[in-house]
Order: C-alpha cells, then structure tokens, then sequence
C-alpha cells in the first residue's frame, strides 16, 4: 500500500516534533579538565619521586594520560611505587577515567624508614573537570575500585563535587574495592568542578616484603531534566505537524461523505 505524500508529511511532522520536546537539549559547556599523577618511594633515608601531569583549557577537550614509577634502594633493599592513568572526552558530557596499577612493590625487610606512596604533594586532583551546566539537571558518575595483593594502605578515591547547589560533601570510596553511583544535581547557567582524589600511603617502620595494587574504573554523564518547556521552534514543529495531521483527517471524512 503507498501512504498519499501528504499524510506522510503529517506523521514525519508529528514524529519529529515529539522527538524534539522529549530529547534533552546540550546538557554542558566544557571549561578545562586535568590528570594528575605522583608516586614516591623512600626506603634507609633514600627517596626518588615521579610526577605526571596533562591537561587543556578553554573548552578545546582531548584526552589526557600520565604515567609515574619511582623506585627507591639502599643495597639489596628496594620500594617502588608506580600508576597510570587515562581520561577521556567523549564529549562535554560524558567520559571516562580509567587509573591502573595503582600500588607498590616493597623489598625491605629490616629497614627502618621504609615508605612508599601516592600523595597530593604536588597539589591539584588525581583528575577533575570543571563544566557550566547549561539547563538544570545531573551528573552521574558509575565507579567501580578493586584490589590485589596486600592491599592495606590502598584507599580508593574520593569523589569531590563543588558549585552552586552540588549539595553533599566528598563521596569517600576508601575500600580498595568497592562499587557504586554518585550524582550530583546541576543548575542551569552555573560552573561546577568534580574530581578524584587519591592519597594511598604505606609506612613500615621495619620495612617488609610485600606487594598491593589497585584498579579505579569512573564512568560519567552529564544530562538535563526531560519534561521541560519546549523551546518556540519546537512549539511551531509541533503546532505545524499536528495541524497537517488535522488537515489530512478533514480530508478523509470529506472524501467518505
């Protein structure tokens, strides 16, 4: 059966003005975003540190990644501490954040002083992004921390969520693993910044023989409320699409009469 060009015209109207008032509108507006990485490793009064660092300003995304390993030794004793990282942009308003071997590798049995890290020392965050959200509504970030070996000292991340309305303190994923969602809430015409944190820390008074590493998996996702006034070119699709529905109705009663 062929569909009469003009109903066709009718329903595509009607469809596409539907579409247009339930689709979300562009949820954000990129600002700058970073990705921080810091290992250091101390063991008999000996300390060697790493420090990586990437990030872009001005809206102009791209995807970062860093890479730290520090390893520190006084004869046969050794402590390495080591990570990378890796940020991606999908868009402004979504992403990923991914940190790897997150952890140290201890030799050190019998030294006093022993000590291995992944501190803020050099300031800023592991990662964060700062975003002006243009409609109100949310940001959801999925996360998911998992551990191996001898993992006390290894803290996860925390989730840091600052700006007008972001209502909640700091998100503390301190079991190495662990699972869960954070969301935050966003007002329209407002710059807001979320981060992650980390601050593992091992000190062994008399060294010791072990090893511990993490993996930190962050998904996010920036979205406006649905259901909210349509814009006036949506109003004029919708007005048009259900008046040329109407139009083909009158049509066919006409020609049954």
């Amino acid at each position: 059966m062929t569909i009469p060009t003009h109903r066709l015209w009718a329903v595509l109207a009607v469809s596409a003005s539907v579409a247009a008032f339930a689709a979300p509108a562009f949820a954000a507006t990129a600002v700058s975003g970073a990705l921080n990485a810091v290992a250091n490793a101390t063991v008999s009064g000996v300390t060697v540190a790493d420090n990586d660092n990437d990030s872009w300003a001005g809206g102009a995304f791209t995807n970062l990644a860093t890479d730290v390993s520090a390893t520190a030794t006084s004869g046969a004793l050794s402590v390495s501490t080591h990570g990378s990282a890796r940020a991606d942009w999908t868009s402004a308003d979504q992403g990923s954040v991914l940190f790897r071997n997150y952890g140290w590798d201890f030799d050190a049995t019998g030294a006093n002083g022993s000590e291995s890290d992944l501190t803020q020392n050099r300031g800023g965050s592991d990662w964060s992004y700062t975003f002006t959200a243009d409609g109100n509504g949310q940001i959801k970030m999925d996360y998911a921390v998992t551990g191996s070996g001898s993992t006390f000292g290894l803290q996860g991340w925390q989730i840091s969520f600052t700006g007008a309305g972001a209502g909640g303190p700091l998100l503390n994923t301190s079991d190495p693993t662990t699972s869960g969602t954070f969301i935050g809430q966003l007002v329209a015409g407002q710059q807001y910044t979320i981060s992650l944190n980390g601050n593992p820390n091992v000190s062994a008074g008399g060294g010791g023989a072990f090893s511990g590493s993490m993996l930190g998996e962050f998904d996010w996702q920036i979205t406006e409320q649905s259901g909210g006034v349509p814009e006036p070119a949506t109003w004029a699709l919708m007005i048009g699409g259900f008046g040329l529905a109407g139009a083909t109705l009158r049509r066919r009663r006409t020609a049954a009469a």
